[in-house]
């Protein structure tokens, strides 16, 4: 397909028709969360409202649901006829009315019966909330329910399979150019209820049987028990019934209307379209590894669970999360479980395994024990992200994940916990809004952080025998943190003692290091980055372990101190090679040091093996200073003279930890000195680049090293080095020459990008039809990454278009936008598509507050007082159209544009003086100076 901007334009005349008529209410998926700046709607009820009371209970569900993929007699396109029969009892005396939830539903009849006679209970008309989304069935006057007696709830009703990947929903794959229409499910947190009248929260546990009237031999159907019975229905249909499921939440029942086809073995299968089935072998192979890990690590087989003899996995075309624990029938993007070693990189294979793993856990922390409520989503997810590693380590354990784990979500939980908006582990949520909003990186990483940090407090073997316990005590029930803390504290009385503080309160602590000649006195408080000065005295039980030398790091047990000031006394103390809190960053919190302290840690950095400091040691020395640069409490120039260490670094953590540093950095540096700023990245990365070279793996190199490798190769080519720029451009011309041979998966992305920026229009367009005709959704990935490297206001329009037309599908869209605006040459362009086309952009995501997303996502990045004018000058010229909401929330990016222009001032002269120095051939006398480390740290520990 040629494309150019003109196609665009014919392509989505329609779109710009529509939205005058445009009124959708749908949420815009944040582009970059931690810069997700529209305002969150304020309840309108009562919050105790969007809860369901504890009255009555469910204790079955039988469900029948008849999809219509395409318009029938009497009957519209995408949409479902349901019948519900819930049976329902209480404990309670004097209940005279029942409360559920049902959304986007038409009920067309229901009743109340009781099922020991068959007998009818009265009632009054039905009250519907339709924003706590809470039906009431008030009982006739004088009625009341009888304690211990099961009733029988019916509902007729009418569904819709709506296209925002929430509740029973629409997706479809193409076929020679041709929509193939399918329906799945995603039901957390709150969606069940679109698809079924249910108590909607984890809490209310029942068992479910689901039957299905779909069209034969068109579909097939998948839930997640086995099927147990299919019959003709009517002429083309077959009503298929699943088996009863085990005691489970609303949120975990899933089901699937597609022309699949199955890959299985030993009791799993891999479901997929057709013509994906030869992207299913890896993640059946792998999933069958892991289930056998976690059957032996947890020591309660999946199996043992009767109701499920099986586990399906599903790919979705499309799906709103990256996969969803649905008990028997889990559920993926398809680039997150779909694999072939010649189109997919060694990192997304690895995405792949861990995310499978990351599911497979939930099995047993999600599925069989459940958490009460979301405000204990940690109990959840922070198991399965902690098992996402630890689990995957077991049937991978040359991929060091152990080692990435600290990197990807120690230190990126703390990004987020380090800001006053960031909220505690076990946080009360009420509204839908809410409940979706505490699936973040506290509760997920953090939870597997505090995890980690409790298995190396109580001994890894002790921990498991007390986890071994909390699931077998707690199986098919829902649980509290006092449930895990009960179990920790059979094997450790200290247990709920010293984790308890991590999971309730906010935040974390620095904890700063002094010397003495008799040792070293420890203190904390809490960090936060933008708030040096800060006034709150939240303490933590600390985990403190320590090495002076390189023999001293791998015992990683810590020592709980539970005061404020701390001294650890040692003999002679002055003359340690250095001293290093916090072995193996087992410990969540920050470490600063006195000035002497952080100028023997540079010396030993800037030695032979790095002084024998533990490599991960050095990724949290990478992460902490040039966190506690940014904080004000470690001056940039002494922060970047001791990371001058990276020219020798070679291990992919340190770099890790540095990328993500400089990313954030790299957006702060003032405009007048990115020439220096660029001098100074391709100095540093210099030798890594001659370490890694411009190759593809080999077959017997780290996985970390490859992985390594996309990061200097990303870095060294966006900076301009010439000869990674030139091995690349020749790459990608010798594809476009010929694409029957393709490019190395792990070095397409580099390849991509750099084509692109230095192609022409026609390389752009042959990347973009390689994008519409590509069968592998991880492929589509690194396209996409590619095209966002395009520089010109052409290409960007035509991205953009892309982006905002349903070539993209809408799980894909905000990264796509994530990977133009990563580009900053960019932003003076997307600033100008949004200002012209935004009726557009509004059309292709759902609503105007996407386009406010937009622009507060390329304000972050913006480094332009003139075209932070233009969006101002805009956003009231067209105050309007955007509706409060939106213009409200661009008013709020402009407000964080001002912010991040005075952190820029505020540090550029410190910043800038250390690329002038290093640009004059300096900073190498500068780095192994600890006298001037000493005296530009000397004042700010003092204040601190």
């Amino acid at each position: 397909m040629k494309l150019s901007r003109m196609t665009f334009t014919k392509l989505l005349a329609l779109v710009a028709i529509v939205l005058c008529s445009f009124a959708s209410t749908s949420r815009a998926s944040p582009l970059d969360p931690e810069r997700y700046l529209l305002v969150e709607a304020e309840p309108r009820a009562q919050l105790e409202d969007y809860r369901l009371n504890d009255d009555v209970w469910p204790t079955h569900y039988d469900i029948e649901i008849k999809p219509y993929l395409e318009a029938e007699t009497g009957k519209q396109a995408f949409t479902f006829d349901g019948n519900t029969k819930i049976t329902v009892k209480t404990e309670k005396q004097g209940v005279a009315q029942i409360k559920l939830q049902i959304a986007r539903m038409e009920i067309t009849s229901w009743s109340v019966v009781r099922k020991s006679d068959n007998n009818v209970v009265q009632t009054l008309t039905e009250i519907y909330d339709a924003e706590t989304e809470v039906l009431t069935i008030p009982l006739a006057s004088g009625v009341t329910l009888q304690a211990n007696t099961e009733y029988l709830l019916s509902f007729t009703y009418i569904g819709n399979m709506d296209d925002d990947m929430h509740g029973f929903y629409r997706s479809y794959y193409l076929l020679n150019g041709e929509k193939v229409w399918l329906g799945s499910t995603q039901f957390q947190q709150t969606h069940a209820r679109r698809a079924f009248p249910c108590f909607d929260e984890p809490r209310f546990k029942a068992t479910f049987q689901l039957k299905i009237n779909h069209k034969t031999p068109q579909y097939s159907v998948y839930s997640n028990t086995p099927i147990v019975n299919a019959s003709p229905s009517e002429s083309g249909r077959t009503l298929t019934t699943f088996g009863i499921t085990p005691s489970m939440s609303s949120y975990l029942v899933a089901f699937i209307v597609a022309p699949y086809e199955i890959n299985q073995r030993e009791q799993m299968g891999i479901l997929a379209r057709p013509q994906a089935q030869n992207q299913t072998q890896y993640s059946l192979d792998e999933g069958i590894k892991l289930l056998k890990a976690l059957d032996d690590w947890i020591d309660y087989p999946y199996s043992s669970v009767p109701e499920m003899p099986r586990m399906y996995m599903a790919a979705v075309p499309d799906f709103s999360a990256g996969a969803m624990e649905n008990w028997g029938l889990l559920t993926y993007r398809e680039a997150n479980i779909l694999y072939r070693s010649d189109d997919s990189t060694s990192l997304q294979q690895q995405r792949i395994a861990t995310v499978i793993s990351h599911e497979i856990a939930h099995q047993w922390f999600g599925d069989l024990l459940t958490c009460e409520w979301w405000d204990v989503t940690w109990l959840n997810e922070g198991f399965a992200r902690y098992c996402e590693y630890f689990a995957t380590a077991l049937v991978e354990p040359s991929w060091e994940l152990e080692h990435q784990f600290v990197v990807e979500q120690v230190q990126s939980a703390m990004q987020m916990d380090s800001l006053i908006t960031t909220h505690p582990m076990t946080h009360p949520v009420y509204t839908q809004a809410q409940a979706s909003a505490i699936f973040d990186n506290i509760s997920y990483n953090k939870g597997a952080v505090v995890l980690r940090m409790m298995e190396h407090f109580m001994t890894p073997s002790t921990f498991l025998t007390a986890l071994r316990a909390y699931v077998k005590e707690n199986a098919y029930k829902s649980v509290r943190p006092a449930h895990l803390f009960d179990a920790l504290n059979r094997y450790n009385p200290n247990a709920r003692m010293y984790m308890e503080p991590w999971t309730v309160q906010p935040g974390y602590p620095l904890v700063t290091v002094t010397s003495n000649d008799n040792g070293f006195t420890i203190t904390q408080k809490r960090f936060l980055v933008n708030e040096p000065t800060h006034t709150d005295a939240t303490m933590w039980p600390l985990p403190l372990t320590y090495a002076t030398n390189a023999n001293e790091f791998s015992n990683t047990t810590p020592t709980f101190v539970m005061t404020a000031s701390y001294n650890i006394p040692m003999a002679d103390a002055s003359n340690v090679q250095y001293f290093i809190l916090n072995k193996q960053q087992v410990g969540y919190y920050r470490v600063n040091y006195d000035a002497a302290l952080w100028g023997k840690i540079s010396n030993a950095l800037h030695s032979e093996d790095f002084g024998g400091i533990h490599v991960l040691n050095r990724a949290q020395l990478v992460d902490d200073l040039f966190n506690l640069a940014r904080g004000d409490i470690v001056p940039y120039g002494t922060a970047l003279d001791i990371l001058e260490y990276l020219k020798h670094e070679t291990e992919y953590a340190p770099w890790l930890a540095a990328v993500n540093g400089l990313t954030t950095l790299s957006r702060r540096i003032h405009a007048e000195d990115e020439e220096l700023f660029t001098i100074h990245i391709l100095d540093i990365f210099a030798k890594a680049y001659d370490t890694v070279k411009f190759q593809a793996p080999s077959p017997t190199e780290r996985r970390v090293f490859t992985y390594m490798r996309q990061n200097v190769l990303k870095w060294a080519c966006n900076y301009g080095h010439e000869a990674c720029s030139k091995a690349a451009v020749a790459e990608f011309e010798r594809f476009y020459a010929n694409p029957s041979v393709k490019v190395h998966p792990d070095l397409r992305q580099v390849v991509y990008c750099e084509g692109i920026r230095k192609g022409t229009q026609a390389h752009f367009e042959f990347l973009w039809n390689q994008y519409l005709t590509s069968n592998m959704a991880t492929e589509q990935i690194l396209i996409l990454q590619g095209m966002g490297c395009a520089s010109t206001y052409e290409l960007i329009s035509i991205m953009m278009d892309a982006i905002a037309s349903e070539h993209v599908r809408s799980q894909d869209k905000s990264n796509a936008y994530t990977y133009i605006i990563n580009n900053q040459y960019t932003l003076p362009h997307v600033s100008r598509y949004l200002q012209l086309n935004h009726a557009i952009w509004a059309a292709g995501h759902g609503s105007y507050l996407s386009v406010a997303s937009a622009f507060n996502n390329l304000l972050a990045r913006l480094k332009s007082d003139s075209e932070r004018d233009t969006i101002s000058a805009f956003i009231e010229t067209n105050k309007n159209t955007l509706g409060q909401a939106a213009y409200d929330s661009i008013k709020n990016g402009l407000t964080e544009y001002e912010t991040n222009k005075q952190f820029t001032m505020r540090n550029r002269d410190e910043i800038s003086t250390f690329l002038k120095k290093k640009a004059n051939g300096g900073a190498g006398a500068v780095f192994a100076n600890v006298s001037m480390i000493v005296s530009l740290l000397v004042l700010v520990v003092c204040r601190w």
